[in-house]
């Protein structure tokens, strides 16, 4: 005979998964495209009616990933230092899949790809180290890659924290320290800022001046630059761009333009680290390099400054040279940015046009992960719970609302339908309730007293002081059929979260294995 049975799963339960399901895909994986979508290489800006058929070489430029490891936060336990390397690996690796799609000719790191790499430490860790790196900005082979050193990567200053080797192990897996590359028909310079720090410092002791200690000290950062200086042809069209990990002196207070999150940049200077360039050093970068644009990192904000170079050719008078920087935000979640981001470059050949610009640059933003998961997760979470919790209150309490056995399933009790139960209907004598088989309920205790003068008993037993509790926390109330509602509160309040949970938990795993 036919048995009509109730659903198993509250609609607030497939509700809810559905929810988390949808909210899970976006903001674990689509939001990420999204945003790298809706940033575009800035090649308009280059489009000229003398080469309109030309195209722009595209240059991604990622600034202070700074790959943590478990000396990055000294405070905090192992399990919390294992679980936070976890979710900024996972964060930036769905980043970079994400800005890969932007297939860029080149891409230049402005330093600090890893953040204890100077940290002494064996060079078995070290490779390690440098495998995870590479392992989360993976990339295709045929993509040139340029790297320039950080203060994470080589120090700066000294400390007995610092590896003696932190330069050696750095140009065994990285670029040379100076380097002189092209882009675009673009001459590039890629400094190394922190060893030019130590280095001035050396020089400004030492009373020399810039073209001294060049001929001093022939094959360190200040003599790279002096010597570019010295052979370049001053007929010589082509654009020059700087990369410095550290970035130029600027005057106390200086503006960093609306783009920034907070603050500006400061002169300041500590353990491993010094904000800025020293105003001479700054002056001998412009002047010997003549750059038409500075590119930055380090401060982990995006800032926008222009600095002047006055003209040096004194018997014909012209106004002086503006040469913007531009410091480059973070790719990472946890330098103390909301909005990660990076930046795009496009360039064309200077010779291509002589009026117009030859390149453009647009910065990114990524999606603020803190963001997501203190204002879309953790409220989602709550009122997940509420909803569980306030259902299963509502189940457990409804006297009305539960359907009879004769409503939510109907049983044949004629002996020759083969879906009938196989039950004796008959009923024990008086005496079997008696027996073992029909044990009599546990300790309790009758009190009887008189009330407007009538004799009343009150009976207390175990059955009826924990029964009630135990059937609206756990097991809920005898005699109704569906499963659900024969458990208790907390029971199916569990048990739904339960259910809730374990598809976008699974949805999670997936989509982290399959960025990893």
């Amino acid at each position: 005979m036919a048995v009509l049975r109730t659903n198993v799963i509250p609609r607030a339960v497939n509700f809810l998964r559905l929810i988390w399901m949808l909210v899970m895909l976006w903001y674990e994986l689509g939001t990420f495209y999204s945003h790298t979508a809706s940033c575009l290489w800035p090649d308009d800006a280059l489009t000229s009616a003398s080469a309109p058929s030309l195209s722009p070489t595209h240059v991604l430029l990622v600034a202070d990933p700074q790959i943590l490891d478990h000396r990055s936060y000294p405070d905090r336990p192992p399990w919390l230092m294992r679980l936070s390397q976890f979710i900024v690996d996972l964060n930036i690796r769905k980043s970079w899949r994400a800005v890969r799609r932007r297939r860029p000719d080149s891409v230049v790191f402005v330093g600090d790809m890893m953040d204890s790499g100077r940290v002494d430490m064996s060079d078995e860790e070290y490779g390690r180290y440098i495998r995870r790196f590479r392992s989360i900005f993976n990339h295709d082979q045929q993509t040139p890659m340029h790297y320039i050193a950080g203060n994470h990567d080589i120090g700066l200053g000294g400390s007995l924290r610092f590896s003696d080797h932190a330069r050696e192990r750095y140009l065994s897996s990285f670029d040379p320290l100076n380097q002189r590359i092209t882009l675009g028909n673009h001459t590039a310079l890629l400094i190394d800022a922190p060893s030019l720090v130590d280095e001035d410092r050396e020089r400004a002791a030492a009373g020399a001046s810039y073209g001294e200690w060049a001929s001093i000290h022939p094959d360190r950062t200040i003599a790279f630059v002096h010597m570019f200086a010295r052979d370049v042809d001053p007929a010589e069209t082509d654009a020059r761009i700087l990369f410095t990990h550290v970035p130029l002196s600027r005057p106390e207070g200086a503006s960093c333009g609306p783009l920034r999150e907070r603050g500006t940049i400061h002169q300041g200077r500590g353990l491993g680290y010094q904000n800025l360039l020293t105003p001479q050093a700054s002056q001998f970068l412009l002047q010997s390099i003549r750059p038409a644009i500075v590119f930055s990192g380090d401060d982990h904000d995006y800032c926008e400054y222009v600095h002047t170079l006055p003209a040096t050719d004194t018997k014909r008078p012209s106004p002086p040279t503006s040469i913007p920087e531009i410091t480059i935000k973070s790719f990472s979640m946890a330098m103390g940015v909301r909005r990660p981001g990076y930046q795009l470059l496009s360039l064309i050949p200077p010779f291509s046009s002589s009026d117009s610009p030859t390149f453009a640059h647009t910065p990114c933003l990524l999606p603020d992960q803190l963001g997501i998961y203190l204002s879309i997760y953790v409220p989602l979470i709550v009122a997940s719970l509420t909803v569980l919790l306030f259902s299963n209150v509502r189940r457990s309490c409804t006297r009305n609302s539960s359907p009879s056995p004769r409503q939510s399933e109907w049983t044949s009790l004629d002996a020759r339908d083969p879906d009938g139960p196989e039950a004796d209907y008959d009923l024990p004598p008086p005496s079997a309730w008696r027996s073992k088989e029909f044990p009599r309920a546990g300790w309790s205790r009758t009190y009887v007293f008189t009330t407007c003068g009538r004799r009343r008993r009150l009976t207390v037993s175990r059955g009826a002081l924990l029964g009630p509790l135990v059937a609206f926390f756990w097991t809920g109330r005898k005699g109704v059929e569906d499963s659900q509602r024969r458990r208790g509160v907390l029971k199916g309040f569990v048990v739904d979260v339960r259910d809730v949970a374990w598809l976008p938990l699974a949805l999670f795993v997936g989509i982290a294995w399959w960025v990893w």
